[in-house]
């Protein structure tokens, strides 16, 4: 899944441009945005990360997708067990 990461040494910056961003991704159809995540910067700025998807419109969603599978089982099927024939005692 594609992710967008936004880094700066100005962590309202990084806010401010992480806004800006999500405000036009949600105005795109095609685009749909994750949760974004605050991460901790090394020298104490921002870091801001989230997935971005790009959805296909050209596919309708009413219509059902039918899938069909078949079991092939390339074991061979276990030999019914034989009871273990008893001997006779030698004679005595």
């Amino acid at each position: 899944m594609p992710q967008v990461r936004i880094m700066g040494d100005d962590s309202d910056h990084v806010e401010q441009v992480v806004s800006l961003l999500l405000a036009l991704i949600d105005a795109a159809p095609s685009l749909t945005a994750g949760d974004p995540t605050r991460l901790r910067h090394r020298s104490g700025g921002g870091r801001i990360v989230f997935d971005l998807n790009a959805t296909d419109h050209r596919t309708p969603a009413d219509r059902p997708m039918r899938v069909h599978g078949e079991r092939i089982d390339n074991q061979p099927a276990p030999r019914p067990r034989r009871a273990p024939t008893r001997r006779e005692l030698p004679p005595g």
